[in-house]
């Protein structure tokens, strides 16, 4: 195996970890603002994606029983599983209604990072600016791109959001007649990794669909390959979060704040 690979993924469990307890902490200290902290680290993670993923990245996992794994996707698949566990964050504390607030404001920050870089591509560079072409070529997202990513995170974000918040509430006795400890309870597995793997796969179809076939235009064969690569991709990287989920609840108990209301507090 890569060792530079083997390092990432060091790098990324700690981080996932550190981001899962701090996560904790700040909902059970601080409640009424976990919401806006959570939806902070959620609008974080989808821009630095945007950005990420104009690299094309290659993930070699060496040979297993003959067969080289030789996976090549854009860089952004590493968060993918942070982007997933934060949206579950929220809707398993928060409830459905705040879930879908956060992707509407995840949405409303992505529309405004284009509207932010479009502006910036035009503004004529200084003469003595050498970079100017290869910052455009990384960051000028064709408008076909740029639209696809659009409806394939908000149809992915609600239908994640929608079916989290029901299977939920329909295995919520079966949870809670657990006796075991709560990070083998198979209830809390089974929500997470169903509607992670569900959703990013509808994202997958969605995404190449509309950015390759309706607007690139590219043959029916060859977008048939993409969506399949895509969707191994994102499915086997994107469930990798259902762990830290499964603390997330473990750590927080039966804390639930979807009737908290948010309201500004008065100093007295």
């Amino acid at each position: 195996m890569d060792y530079n690979l083997l390092f990432v993924f060091v790098f990324w469990m700690i981080a996932m970890t550190i981001v899962t307890i701090s996560s904790v902490q700040i909902v059970k200290k601080y409640p009424a603002y976990g919401f806006a902290a959570l939806t902070a680290f959620y609008v974080a993670y989808l821009l630095s994606s945007q950005v990420i993923a104009t690299k094309l990245a290659t993930f070699n996992f060496g040979t297993w029983f003959g067969y080289s794994i030789i996976l090549s996707t854009p860089a952004a698949a590493i968060l993918y599983p942070f982007i997933a566990q934060v949206l579950d964050m929220i809707n398993e504390v928060y409830g459905k209604k705040r879930a879908v607030a956060a992707v509407m404001i995840a949405l409303a920050t992505q529309v405004l990072y284009v509207m932010f870089i479009a502006m910036a591509v035009q503004i004529p560079a200084a003469p003595f600016y050498e970079l100017d072409e290869a910052w455009t070529s990384i960051f000028a997202l064709s408008v076909g791109v740029t639209f696809a990513s659009w409806i394939s995170f908000l149809v992915c974000s609600l239908l994640d959001t929608y079916m989290f918040s029901y299977i939920k509430r329909k295995l919520r006795p079966r949870e809670l007649a657990f006796k075991g400890d709560a990070f083998l309870n198979p209830y809390i597995w089974l929500r997470s990794l169903l509607t992670d793997a569900f959703s990013l796969a509808i994202d997958s179809v969605i995404f190449v669909f509309i950015a390759f076939y309706l607007v690139g235009g590219m043959p029916w064969e060859v977008v048939t390959g993409l969506i399949v690569g895509q969707l191994v991709v994102k499915v086997v990287i994107g469930v990798t979060d259902t762990p830290w989920f499964v603390l997330y609840k473990r750590m927080l108990g039966k804390t639930d704040l979807s009737d908290t209301k948010f309201v500004e507090e008065k100093s007295v």
